[in-house]
C-alpha cells in the first residue's frame, strides 16, 4: 500500500514532467514495487473533469540517487512491458 505523501509526491512530479501542473488530475496507480535502491510504480493518469485518460507512466525512484526516472506513453501494453524490465 502506497502512502498519501508518496502518493502526493508522484502526482505532482508527473503533473510537472507532463506540463500539466494547472490541470486538475487523478492518479491510479497500477502495480507498484519495491526494487533495488528504490520503488518502481505503473500509473494512468486521468483529467478529473472528463475522466479522459490522459496517459499511462513507468516511474522507477532511486533513493540512494535521489531522482525519478519517468516514462510515458498512451499505449497501456507498450508501458507494461517497459515496467516488467525495469529493475
Amino acid at each position: 500500500m502506497i502512502d498519501y505523501a508518496l502518493y502526493k509526491r508522484v502526482m505532482e512530479f508527473l503533473a510537472n514532467y507532463l506540463g500539466l501542473r494547472n490541470k486538475s488530475l487523478c492518479m491510479s496507480v497500477l502495480h507498484y514495487n519495491e526494487v533495488l535502491n528504490g520503488v518502481k510504480m505503473l500509473i494512468a493518469i486521468y483529467q478529473v473533469d472528463t475522466g479522459e485518460l490522459i496517459t499511462y507512466c513507468v516511474v522507477k525512484f532511486d533513493n540512494v540517487m535521489n531522482r525519478a526516472e519517468p516514462l510515458c506513453n498512451e499505449d497501456r501494453k507498450y508501458i507494461e512491458r517497459i515496467y516488467e524490465e525495469v529493475l
